[in-house]
């Protein structure tokens, strides 16, 4: 998508986000609606573990990052998006409210916060699985999109190759399982 674009974030019901996001494509579609519009479902891979997967190696399968969240990437400001698609947003029985930092009228994803996610999905929205090992109490990751984001990792469960990370959006902390597999303990 050509600059300037913006994300924007519907909070939906539970198991709601694909028709919600071919239903905002539709919708702009049908409509007429002049812009440049995607909307998606972050996605993380996770370490599938069963009987199966042991036998063919690893296993990852993707799952949403944000589970009830509906990300749309769009080359409207704020106020002709609220003017374009607010009757959408506030008909529709599937979505719960459009996300805003506090009690302003912000209500696209900051500068900062998108680019960090855009670096971490890298182009593919979807955060892949790291590696890493442990030295002492501190974790290295040495490949995957997590390297260099270290201290965003609050908790490590070896077992099932996953990690609680840390994320900022719309100005509140999130925490969420991404996948990170500990090939060794220094």
């Amino acid at each position: 998508m050509q600059e300037p674009y913006w994300w924007y974030v519907l909070f939906v019901k539970a198991n709601t986000e694909s028709r919600v996001v071919n239903d905002i494509c539709s919708f702009a579609k049908a409509n007429k609606i002049p812009c440049e519009i995607e909307a998606f479902v972050p996605q993380s891979e996770r370490y599938f573990r069963s009987a199966k997967s042991r036998e063919a190696g690893k296993i990852y399968c993707k799952r949403p990052l944000f589970p009830g969240y509906v990300f749309i990437e769009t080359n409207l400001p704020t106020h002709e998006f609220i003017e374009h698609f607010a009757q959408y947003i506030y008909s529709s029985a599937d979505i719960i409210k459009l996300l805003r930092y506090g009690n302003s009228d912000e209500i696209a994803l900051s500068e900062q916060e998108r680019l960090r996610f855009e670096y971490l999905f890298k182009g593919k929205r979807c955060l892949d699985h790291s590696e890493g090992y442990i030295e002492g109490d501190k974790v290295v990751v040495t490949f995957g999109p997590l390297i260099g984001h270290e201290g965003s990792i609050k908790h490590i469960n070896r077992h099932n190759r996953n990690a609680v990370v840390e994320f900022e959006m719309f100005g509140k902390v999130m925490s969420v399982k991404v996948a990170l597999e500990i090939v060794s303990k220094v």
